[in-house]
């Protein structure tokens, strides 16, 4: 009853309520204690009243016969009975019959009496009957104080008990409304302050503690979410950047593979292998061109299964895969504002994306490819022309010294020549063999000095070797065929250059000797060594033509060992002569599917 008397109202107004209502007990306690007391003090005033009637009874007795100075004790008497004192409290304590007796009694047979007795024996029986009613008047008045003690008493016992009551309710009040709310609240806040939000307050009823757990409980229910949603978020951008740190870990370990001294399979290869386990791209292909020239590509593509004999290299050209529906093929140039070096192809599963970053990384990736492969290139122009300066200082010590030396042999053997018949016979056939061998040593060091100053103006190799079959078909008159098997970027140019001499002095040889109509040139890729052949149709080379001081089949053999090669010129059988020249590249060679390269 009291919880559904106190459950709409606020704590304070319970509270409140509780204090007025201790106040109201005690005040109505005090009020009729006081009531009470008024009441017992009436009668005490009545009874002492009555003990004065009493002794002026007794006074009165003992002054019969009363003389005319005793109408003083009869006006005391008088005024005592008729006492308003009296009247009060007979009325207050319902004797008004027996006070008026008692009036009547004084009046009508007491007062006479004493104003008529000569002996007080005569008016002793009237005065015992006076004060016998006086007393009973007394006892009465006795009998009424003591109830209303008894009532006081009572109601103080009664005010007490409630009191008490007041007080265990109070207490119990204090504990469910106030302090196991408290607790609760307490307990959940020290909770939530660990971040623990899964406990709950359970407080009944419409108060401020029902309604602050209501809110605590909310506030803990959104702070879980909240932080539910927080700790996503920093487990995303713990991800997040642990993602990019891993990237740009990744790119930091491509540049430095890139830039280092390895051959370029050895390079990509870990660079392609860890581009597939970041991102969603498969079957990574890269393709480098042959200085800008798209149709001669090196293909590297990343094959997981394929074995590979060079170093654990696992790039090599693939077979040509049928279209996949499944995926879409991606495309970067690799490019920069003066060249082309390139193209990167990868495939992506249909309905997937890269990532911003992802996108971002791998177009850095690209760029550093491109800056690999152009300072690859640069690096082999400055050899190149490392080689060409040397020749080229080799030619000019060549024309300066031994040139002038046989131009001065020859004038010299001119001059001796020119006395004619002073001369012997036999000084003379010697004079002849000398300007014989000095002219044909003049042709050599011509040859030597063309050889010297050819530069490989070209862009590598192939493009030089069809630079020359070109030349010499416009001087043979008719075509010369050139079959060009070569991944690109194959021979360095230190051994391009004795390559494309081998080839000339090759050509050269059978424009002046062999009488041919149809000259083949082959450059073949087989079992990692390289194969120049040179054929023509024409009379063929004599036995010993090198020991005849055919001296470009010597300094093609020359070649051929600075090459750390062999050189082989011998007859065809179906007529004409052969040139074959094999070796190995210094750098080392990439892995490729099969025996020879297509």
């Amino acid at each position: 009853m009291f919880k559904r008397l106190f459950s709409p109202l606020t704590l304070i107004n319970q509270l409140t309520l509780i204090v007025l209502l201790s106040a109201a007990i005690g005040i109505t306690g005090m009020a009729v204690a006081g009531w009470l007391g008024q009441g017992i003090q009436g009668s005490a005033h009545a009874i002492n009243k009555a003990g004065s009637m009493r002794m002026q009874s007794y006074r009165l007795l003992s002054a019969v016969p009363l003389q005319a100075s005793d109408t003083r004790l009869i006006a005391d008497m008088e005024r005592t009975t008729f006492s308003q004192e009296l009247a009060q409290a007979a009325q207050r304590d319902g004797e008004t019959a027996r006070l008026e007796a008692l009036q009547r009694y004084w009046r009508e047979t007491l007062e006479p009496a004493l104003r008529q007795a000569r002996q007080p024996d005569a008016v002793r029986m009237n005065v015992e009957d006076f004060v016998h009613q006086i007393d009973v008047l007394v006892t009465a008045f006795d009998h009424t104080t003591e109830l209303r003690i008894e009532r006081i008493v009572m109601l103080q016992h009664a005010l007490a008990g409630l009191m008490g009551l007041l007080l265990v309710f109070t207490v119990i009040w204090l504990r469910q409304r106030l302090l196991r709310p408290w607790r609760q609240l307490m307990a959940m806040a020290t909770a939530v302050g660990h971040r623990d939000f899964s406990q709950r307050v359970t407080i009944s009823g419409r108060d401020e503690m029902a309604t602050l757990g209501q809110s605590l409980n909310s506030m803990s229910s959104e702070l879980a979410a909240s932080y539910s949603v927080l700790e996503e978020r920093v487990a995303e951008k713990t991800a997040v950047l642990a993602h990019k740190n891993e990237m740009l870990a990744f790119l930091w370990q491509a540049s430095r593979r890139l830039h280092s001294s390895a051959p370029l399979c050895e390079r990509l290869a870990p660079v392609l292998n860890e581009l597939q386990q970041l991102t969603l791209l498969r079957e990574i292909e890269l393709r480098v061109y042959e200085f800008d020239d798209e149709e001669n590509t090196q293909e590297f593509t990343w094959q997981a299964n394929a074995a590979c004999d060079e170093k654990g290299c696992h790039l090599c050209p693939r077979q040509p895969t049928p279209p996949d529906a499944s995926s879409t093929t991606l495309k970067w140039r690799l490019t920069d504002t003066h060249n082309q070096y390139g193209l990167m192809l990868a495939k992506l599963p249909k309905g997937c994306h890269l990532s911003q970053d992802q996108q971002q990384m791998v177009d850095t990736l690209v760029e550093q490819i491109t800056a690999s492969l152009a300072i690859d290139r640069q690096q082999d122009h400055q050899q190149q022309l490392v080689v060409m300066e040397e020749r080229a200082a080799i030619a000019r010590e060549l024309h300066d010294s031994i040139a002038q030396s046989l131009s001065c042999l020859k004038m010299q053997v001119s001059c001796l020549q020119m006395q004619g018949e002073t001369l012997s016979e036999s000084v003379r056939t010697l004079l002849s063999q000398m300007r014989n061998e000095l002219n044909s040593s003049w042709v050599q060091l011509r040859e030597l000095l063309t050889t010297f100053r050819l530069q490989l103006t070209e862009p590598g190799l192939r493009p030089a070797l069809e630079a020359s079959c070109q030349e010499f078909s416009a001087r043979l008159g008719f075509p010369v065929e050139l079959n060009y098997q070569l991944p690109p970027r194959l021979i360095p140019p230190h051994q391009a250059i004795h390559v494309l001499h081998i080839a000339r002095e090759a050509l050269n040889n059978a424009l002046k000797h062999a009488g041919a109509s149809a000259i083949r040139v082959s450059v073949t890729w087989h079992n990692r060594q390289v194969t120049l052949s040179v054929q023509d149709n024409g009379r063929g080379v004599a036995e010993n033509a090198e020991r005849s001081n055919h001296y470009g089949l010597i300094i093609m053999r020359d070649r051929a060992q600075s090459l750390r090669g062999d050189c082989q010129v011998r007859r065809r059988e179906a007529g004409g002569t052969e040139v074959i020249v094999t070796f190995i590249p210094d750098t080392p060679s990439p892995s490729f599917q099969g025996d020879t390269y297509e």
